[in-house]
């Protein structure tokens, strides 16, 4: 057997991935309500109506896919999505950079320095743009990620899985061989089109166990080591 081929094995026989990929609104920083809020806010000013249900369907969305869908529930053509987009980062940047502390989610700050710990390669995989990723990574240990992957810097964002390639190839890793962690049902999605394990962490909507993912209630209390276990684990966590 080759040495590569046998490298792969070792890796798969102890679940260690090669990398683990993070989704960020929702999963490392509990800032989907501030999205959210934006959202309402916008509608407001295209004179359309809004409610959580829209809100639900664009958590982990593409912007410029969620712009055009709040575009068509409002039924305004006079502006553009990119428009729409560039007010909403603008807005939620300044409510980030405007809170006293970050909210963090649940056990991800402790994740991610048992991460570094242990020379886990992480990378950050978002919908969001990047000044939106900027106003949270300065609250974070520098070498805390070492990819960042932009909504406004890929090709196609989620639930395409360009974002989660193009991380993984910037790492110099199969995404086959990677851990995404994520809370949304399209980043999900995104993890499982491009091959990776997915650990699915529900934060405002739920997500079902399906093939090449695990579900946990929460991060909390959760190791690399643990982490890397549940790679391959085909039922839920015990704590769902």
């Amino acid at each position: 057997m080759p040495a590569d081929d046998m490298l792969a094995d070792d890796l798969r026989s102890d679940h260690r991935p090669a990398a683990c990929l993070w989704d960020f609104d929702g999963t490392v920083a509990d800032t989907e309500p501030i999205w959210i809020g934006s959202e309402y806010e916008m509608m407001e000013l295209l004179g359309g109506e809004w409610n959580d249900e829209h809100a639900e369907k664009l958590i982990g969305s593409d912007l410029l896919d969620s712009a055009r869908y709040m575009l068509t529930v409002s039924g305004r053509d006079d502006v553009t999505a990119e428009w729409v987009v560039h007010w909403m980062v603008d807005r939620v940047t300044a409510r980030i950079r405007a809170l006293p502390e970050i909210n963090w989610r649940p056990g991800a700050l402790d994740l991610l320095a048992g991460l570094r710990a242990d020379g886990m390669p992480c990378a950050l995989v978002s919908a969001s743009w990047r000044p939106v990723l900027e106003a949270v990574l300065e609250h974070l240990p520098e070498d805390t990620f070492q990819v960042i992957v932009p909504g406004n810097e890929v090709t196609a964002g989620k639930p395409a899985p360009d974002p989660y390639l193009q991380a993984a190839a910037a790492l110099g890793v199969d995404a086959r061989d990677c851990i995404v962690l994520e809370d949304s049902p399209t980043g999900t999605r995104a993890g499982q089109a491009a091959g990776a394990w997915v650990v699915g962490i529900p934060n405002l909507v739920p997500l079902p166990v399906m093939p090449r993912r695990t579900v946990i209630r929460t991060l909390e209390g959760i190791t690399p080591a643990s982490l890397y276990a549940l790679r391959g684990a085909a039922t839920t966590d015990a704590r769902v």
